[in-house]
């Protein structure tokens, strides 16, 4: 029985903690394992493993390897104790002291999301050494896999692609739950059809503001349709004004974090990602479990592996794309754009899907039950066998 720890930075609502907590759990059924997180939030997932709390500050302050350095003394102290033979880390910064923890135990830092967007030549330089020194690195998606090679030169035998899984029965669950309002049931319950939702953090890389603006035409199209944004962030006050100021508040509702946003994407009638890149989108694979179908922008990476896999990968679509299990619409450009400026190609094209799916109940039923068959592939027994083979290839 192997010793496992797996590492997060906090427990406050991020897709690659839910990941993080489901994995804890499903390897804890074989192997001892413990999830060890820099600083414990009012969220823990419904972890059942055991959890440490290492209480490290949550501003790093302005030297940031002081802050480093004490979290990779608690991480050696932490290993040395609990006898880790593998010690699995998510994202960026519990990787870096992951790595500056290694003791006897095997390290696999998990990278979830396109990397070379981050120019910065100390930012780069850091996650080559951490991509040298680690015993496995684990993609969240091919072409985040082919991202580390090529422009972080890891080692391609170093590198595994295993994808987030999709917990449909526990999603199941969870839309039967349920705690909307009544003000929430009955904007859905008076908007029968009309529904686009979106959800993420308000954050640039997300890219609301692109599909706020879509939304005006839309709207010329479908004068009662309804975007629905779940989420909260940084650019909440810009996202508003722009709502405002394009004089769609009656359209337009910011609604805020939801720690169960299942029950929307449930009622919703589509679902839109305008992001601006990502590792792979792993609320598109949700949203194949709760059967909703999608529209997303072609960025890199991801979309287009869980909606039109097999495709050119490397290639942006120029147009409205069909695919297999969803529509791709051209990358955006995340261009902070004011309510004045002219809406761009991306965005003119990501109306016009809109405008599409929400017409076509035919489109909608056909990749519902596609949907039904593409989400196998993300089966949760199927994702842990391939962490578990991984752990006990090393």
């Amino acid at each position: 029985m192997k010793n496992i720890i797996i590492i997060v930075s906090e427990l406050t609502g991020g897709g690659a903690e839910r990941v993080a907590t489901n994995l804890a759990t499903c390897l804890a059924e074989r192997d001892n394992v413990t999830l060890v997180v820099e600083y414990i939030g009012e969220n823990t997932y419904g972890s059942t493993v055991r959890t440490v709390d290492l209480k490290m500050p949550r501003n790093k302050g302005k030297l940031k390897i002081f802050w480093h350095l004490k979290l990779t003394v608690k991480l050696k102290k932490i290993k040395n104790k609990l006898g880790v033979t593998h010690s699995i880390s998510f994202l960026t910064e519990p990787s870096f002291s992951n790595v500056l923890s290694k003791r006897k135990d095997k390290v696999i830092v998990s990278v979830r999301n396109k990397l070379s967007v981050n120019r910065n030549i100390l930012f780069r330089a850091k996650e080559k050494w951490v991509f040298h020194k680690a015993d496995s690195i684990v993609s969240l998606s091919e072409m985040v896999r082919y991202d580390l090679i090529h422009e972080f030169q890891a080692n391609e035998e170093k590198v595994t692609t295993i994808y987030n899984p999709c917990y449909v029965e526990t999603i199941k669950e969870k839309i039967r739950e349920g705690d909307m309002s009544i003000e929430e049931r009955r904007f859905f319950d008076e908007n029968p059809g009309k529904i686009v939702l979106t959800a993420g953090r308000l954050v640039d890389q997300k890219g609301h503001w692109h599909l706020i603006r879509a939304f005006t035409e839309v709207l010329k199209k479908i004068p009662d349709a309804k975007l629905l944004i779940l989420g909260q962030g940084e650019n909440e006050g810009y996202l508003q004004e722009l709502i405002s100021k394009l004089k769609m508040n009656d359209n337009v509702i910011l609604n805020g974090y939801k720690s169960n946003p299942y029950p929307y994407m449930n009622e919703a009638d589509i679902f839109v990602f305008p992001s601006i890149f990502e590792g792979l989108g792993n609320i598109l694979v949700e949203c194949m479990a709760c059967e909703l179908p999608i529209i997303s922008s072609d960025c890199q990476y991801g979309p287009k592996e869980l909606l039109d896999p097999g495709s050119d990968y490397l290639t942006a679509v120029k147009d409205i794309t069909i695919g297999g299990y969803g529509i791709l619409v051209p990358p955006m450009d995340g261009i902070k754009y004011s309510a004045m400026d002219p809406l761009v190609d991306s965005e003119c094209k990501l109306a016009e899907a809109v405008v599409l799916l929400l017409n076509d109940k035919g489109m909608q039923t056909k990749f519902k039950k596609k949907m039904k068959e593409r989400r196998k592939d993300f089966n949760p027994n199927k994702i842990t066998n391939q962490w578990t083979n991984l752990i006990e290839s090393l």
